[in-house]
């Protein structure tokens, strides 16, 4: 492995096997879309996965322990209550016929495959949305609070989570993009930027601040605050709560974490 750790990352990965029983086994593998990915480990399987970039940079420190962070929360949970969100054809469907009528004029620019694979593209991307960002936004907050030294490489990670959130308010995006995934995406990405700006002392949403998108970041964001809970519970329950708020409830479905299929990794 060609991964340097630095501190605090050894002591995290300590308290991973010390809580949950099985350590992490790093495996490379080079076509991720990030530097990292989780798959945590089933009764059945001896140790959880983290699988990495050859190239990488120092910032994956901070994207290890973010992970880890996921497996405290499962791990602490009781065992009948350790639901993982998923999607498949169903849940797509219902997607689909929901916009249809908002993706009908891409049918003037674009091919019966390019559509295709455009609307599974938005439509994948909004639920890594929805289901990874409440309970990224309690393990960042944890990693401000508990890792001072991890501090400037969290920075880094928001900082380009920041500039990718950007892109769903530029021209051309604003100008092909269903409605509903508009609202949806950009008023998440306001909430999630607005809660941890707020608490690292970093403006994250300068540039929402003139679109139709700042008042119900905000409320959002207010009722994130004011209901969250720090566990696991809350966090699938908080997700509900953004997908209703966001009008995507049905967009994905819930199943046992034992249930999950081998292949199941997280990446964000």
């Amino acid at each position: 492995m060609d991964i340097r750790f630095i501190d605090p990352v050894p002591d995290v990965l300590a308290e991973v096997k010390k809580t949950t029983g099985k350590e992490i086994e790093f495996v490379q593998k080079n076509d991720l879309k990030t530097f990292a990915a989780l798959r945590m480990a089933r009764k059945n399987m001896p140790s959880h996965l983290i699988f990495y970039k050859k190239e990488h940079d120092e910032i994956i420190n901070h994207m290890i322990v973010h992970e880890c962070g996921h497996l405290f929360r499962i791990s602490r949970c009781p065992e009948n209550q350790r639901l993982i969100p998923y999607s498949d054809n169903q849940t797509k469907y219902q997607a689909l016929k929901q916009i249809k009528n908002e993706t009908a004029a891409l049918s003037s620019v674009f091919s019966e495959d390019q559509i295709a694979h455009i609307i599974d593209l938005w439509y994948d991307g909004l639920i890594s949305q929805v289901t990874n960002l409440p309970p990224d936004i309690m393990i960042e907050k944890w990693i401000y609070d508990q890792f001072p030294a991890l501090r400037p490489l969290q920075l880094k990670s928001l900082k380009k989570q920041h500039s990718e959130a950007l892109a769903g308010l530029s021209e051309t995006v604003q100008r092909t993009a269903p409605h509903t995934i508009l609202f949806a995406s950009n008023v998440m990405n306001y909430a999630f930027l607005r809660i941890l700006g707020l608490h690292i002392g970093r403006n994250f949403v300068r540039e929402y601040s003139a679109t139709g998108y700042l008042s119900k970041g905000k409320e959002l964001a207010s009722v994130t605050e004011k209901d969250y809970e720090d566990s696991h519970e809350s966090d699938n329950l908080m997700i509900e709560r953004w997908a209703a708020f966001v009008n995507i409830s049905g967009w994905f479905k819930w199943r046992g974490f034992e249930d999950v299929p081998p292949g199941y990794s997280r990446t964000g």
